[in-house]
């Protein structure tokens, strides 16, 4: 009787043991997959012809509240949220920045652009901040809402008080038919495309203008300054 007693104590206590180890080691799981977005739009066309002038994009910084590749939402005032197993390819500095200088490219309108992954250097800089990148829960609807601001500069002017050509902020809010990282992502295009032909347009009309007082007005001292200022960065 007591070896039986012994032998289910052994059992019982074997079972312990195994029970312990099992749980010390961590279950296999499958991996989490996780759904990557961009934006994706046509160019814009341009309304003007062509510029004999060459433009550089720095990056543009981004506020901390967007400033990762999380897809950012507000729910309601005052809460930010993102989704889990959805994101941007790419932080929203790198994004805009990219498709910025991928559009002025396409349209033909300049020399050449530039951008900050490049060495060289241009007379005309973009600079600028990322203010808005979220899908938000509006009175009428789920909306994309995208804000840029925008600083022109002239390197070739030797004060930093003559450089500014503009400074401007550009906002866009898209409506977004389903709430979802798709949504998102399609109205967050759009926002981007009506954007980006703003910030065209309004960069042609300053360097176009720059261009003609430089044709018409420029004497030659402002010629030798111009000259002397060799490199503009």
């Amino acid at each position: 009787m007591a070896a039986a007693e012994s032998r289910a104590v052994s059992v019982v206590v074997l079972f312990a043991c195994l029970f312990f180890l099992a749980s010390c080691f961590p279950r296999s799981t499958a991996p989490v997959r996780v759904e990557f977005y961009t934006l994706d739009y046509a160019p814009p066309v341009a309304a003007r012809g062509r510029l004999d002038q060459v433009i550089r994009f720095d990056r543009f910084s981004v506020v901390q509240s967007y400033n990762s590749p999380a897809m950012v939402y507000r729910p309601e005032a005052y809460r930010l949220a993102v989704y889990q197993y959805h994101r941007w390819r790419t932080g929203p500095g790198e994004m805009v920045t990219d498709y910025l200088v991928r559009d002025f490219r396409s349209s033909g309108l300049f020399q050449a652009v530039f951008s900050y992954r490049q060495p060289e250097d241009a007379r005309f800089e973009v600079d600028g901040a990322v203010e808005e990148f979220l899908e938000s829960r509006e009175e009428d609807g789920w909306k994309a809402i995208l804000g840029l601001a925008v600083t022109l500069l002239d390197r070739s002017k030797p004060e930093i008080t003559s450089r500014v050509m503009f400074q401007k902020r550009y906002r866009a809010i898209e409506p977004i038919s389903d709430q979802s990282p798709g949504g998102f992502a399609r109205g967050m295009s759009a926002a981007m495309a009506r954007l980006s032909a703003e910030i065209m347009g309004d960069v042609a009309d300053a360097t176009g203008r720059a261009d003609q007082v430089n044709a018409s007005g420029a004497g030659p001292a402002a010629r030798t300054s111009l000259t002397a200022c060799g490199r503009y960065r």
